[in-house]
C-alpha cells in the first residue's frame, strides 16, 4: 500500500509565480511578431506545436492520478472496465508518485486520440496554407520547443512538486486539451476571418491583427489558469465537463481489525485457464469476425501478409482480454470474516470490495464450462439493489454530482472457480442460502 505526502502547502507560491510558465510560453510568439515579424502562418504552427505539447504531457500526466474517474466503467467494457475498477497503486518510481492501475483505460484513450487529434489540426492546418517558409519552419522549431519546454515546467512544478497528481482524476486531465483544441479552432477561424478582411480597412493591419489574438490568447491562457485553482468560480467547459472538483476522493475498504477466519482463492492452474479461455471467447463477437474476414481474405489471395495481419489482430485482443481477466480475477484472494467477505488484490496489496451478510438476498452456485473443465464450483453473491450510479462522459451538473466514493458498500460479487466454494458460506453462516435453492 502506497503513502501518500500531505495534500497541505505551507507556502503557496503567489499566483504570478504559479502563472509565469504560461506567460512565457505566451510570450514567445508575442515577441516573435513584434521583433521578427512572424506571419500569421508562423504563428499558427506555435500554437499547432502548443498543442501537441499540451497532449503529450497529459499523458504523462495520466498514470499518476489520484483521484478516480466520476464516469466509472465496469465490467461491461470488457477489454478495460476490469482495470478501472481496481483500488490502490503500484509503488512510486524512483521520484515520482505511485502510478495508479486504474488510470489504464485513460491512458489508452488518451494514447489513441492524441496523435488523431494534433494530426487533424495539422491537416487543417495545411489545407488552408499550402505554402511554409524557412522562416515559419524555423518560428515554429524555435517557438514549438519553447512551449514544450515551459508547459513541461509548469507540469513539473504544478503537478508532481505541488502534488496536483492529488487532486485530478484521469478523466479531469483531459479537460485541458479538450479546452485548447477548441481555443486553437477558435484561434485558426479568427485568423481566416481577419485575413478576409484586413485589406478593407486601415485599423487592422496584419501585424496588428496576428498581436492581438495572441495578446488574447495569453490573457485567455492566464483566465484559465486562475480559473483552476479558484474553488468558487467555474469556466464553461468545466460547468459542462465537469473538472478535477467532480471527482471521487479514493477511501479504503474497512475491514475487520482482526485476522481473517479464512482465505481462500482459485488454483494456479484455474487462474490462467480462466484467463486464457476468457481471452479466447472475446474471438467471439466483432473482433472475431474481423479476424476471421481478414484471414479468409489472405487465404483466397494467397498472401501471407494478410493471414499474418488477421493473426496478429486477433492475437492482440484476445491477449489484452486474457490480461484483464488476470488482474480483474487471478490476483484476488478471498477474506471471510464472521460477517463479511472481502475481495484482498494480492498484487497491489489492497481490499477491492466487500458483501455484508445482512446485504445478502442471494447465492448462486454454478458450474460452468471452466468450472466442469476444472473440477470448480463458482459462488455469486447478490445483495439489495442500489440506485443506479451509471455515469456518463460529461456531467452535466458538476455542482451537484456525487463525489462520495462506494468503497464501503455492499456490492455483488463473482469468487470463481474454487475447489471447496462452501468454505466460504460455511464461515459466513450462509450455507442456509445454498440448501434452499438446493431444494427448489
Amino acid at each position: 500500500m502506497c503513502v501518500l505526502p500531505s495534500t497541505t502547502d505551507p507556502l503557496p507560491a503567489p499566483a504570478w509565480l504559479r502563472d509565469l510558465p504560461v506567460v512565457v510560453g505566451n510570450l514567445v510568439p508575442i515577441v516573435g511578431v513584434i521583433f521578427f515579424g512572424w506571419s500569421p502562418t508562423a504563428l499558427l504552427l506555435v500554437y499547432q506545436a502548443e498543442l501537441a505539447a499540451i497532449c503529450v504531457w497529459t499523458v504523462i500526466k495520466i498514470p499518476f492520478a489520484h483521484k478516480r474517474p466520476n464516469n466509472a466503467i465496469d465490467d461491461r467494457f470488457r477489454l478495460l472496465g476490469p482495470l478501472q475498477e481496481k483500488r490502490g497503486a503500484v509503488g512510486s518510481l524512483g521520484p515520482f508518485p505511485p502510478v495508479y492501475p486504474r488510470n489504464v483505460p485513460t491512458l489508452v484513450f488518451a494514447v489513441v486520440i492524441t496523435p488523431v487529434v494534433v494530426g487533424l489540426a495539422f491537416v487543417a492546418f495545411a489545407l488552408t496554407r499550402p505554402t511554409v517558409t524557412e522562416a515559419d519552419a524555423a518560428a515554429f522549431l524555435l517557438g514549438g520547443a519553447a512551449v514544450f519546454l515551459t508547459r513541461g515546467i509548469d507540469t513539473y512544478r504544478e503537478y508532481f512538486r505541488g502534488n496536483d497528481y492529488l487532486t485530478h482524476s484521469p478523466r479531469s486531465l483531459l479537460l485541458v486539451p479538450f479546452k485548447y483544441l477548441f481555443v486553437v479552432g477558435l484561434l485558426f477561424m479568427a485568423f481566416l476571418g481577419l485575413e478576409s478582411t484586413v485589406e478593407t480597412t486601415a485599423i487592422l493591419d496584419p501585424a496588428r491583427s496576428v498581436l492581438a489574438l495572441a495578446v488574447g490568447k495569453l490573457a485567455y491562457d492566464v483566465r484559465a489558469s486562475r480559473l483552476e485553482r479558484d474553488d468558487d468560480r467555474r469556466g464553461l467547459f468545466s460547468r459542462l465537463y465537469g473538472s478535477k472538483r467532480t471527482e471521487i476522493e479514493p477511501e479504503p475498504v474497512e475491514t475487520p481489525d482482526v485476522e481473517p477466519r479464512l482465505r481462500t482463492s482459485m488454483g494456479r492452474t484455474a487462474t490462467v485457464v480462466d484467463a486464457l479461455l476468457h481471452g479466447l471467447a472475446y474471438l467471439a463477437g466483432s473482433i472475431g469476425f474481423v479476424t476471421a474476414l481478414i484471414v479468409g481474405f489472405g487465404v483466397l489471395a494467397s498472401s501471407v501478409g494478410f493471414v499474418l495481419v488477421g493473426l496478429g489482430l486477433g492475437g492482440f485482443f484476445v491477449a489484452l482480454r486474457a490480461t484483464t481477466r488476470y488482474f480483474r480475477y487471478g490476483t484476488l484472494e478471498y477474506h471471510c470474516y464472521d460477517d463479511v467477505l472481502v475481495a484482498y488484490d494480492r498484487l497491489l496489496e489492497e481490499s477491492q470490495a466487500k458483501v455484508e451478510n445482512y446485504a445478502v438476498t442471494d447465492i448462486t452456485l454454478s458450474n460452468g464450462l471452466i468450472d466442469r473443465l476444472l473440477g470448480t464450483e463458482s459462488l455469486e453473491f447478490n445483495v439489495y439493489s442500489t440506485d443506479d450510479t451509471t455515469m456518463e462522459l460529461f456531467v452535466p451538473s458538476p455542482e451537484t454530482v456525487d463525489t462520495d466514493d462506494d468503497a464501503n458498500e455492499s456490492v455483488p460479487m463473482t469468487v470463481p472457480h474454487l475447489q471447496e466454494p462452501r468454505s466460504i458460506t460455511d464461515t459466513l453462516g450462509l450455507s442456509w442460502h445454498l440448501d434452499d435453492s438446493a431444494g427448489e
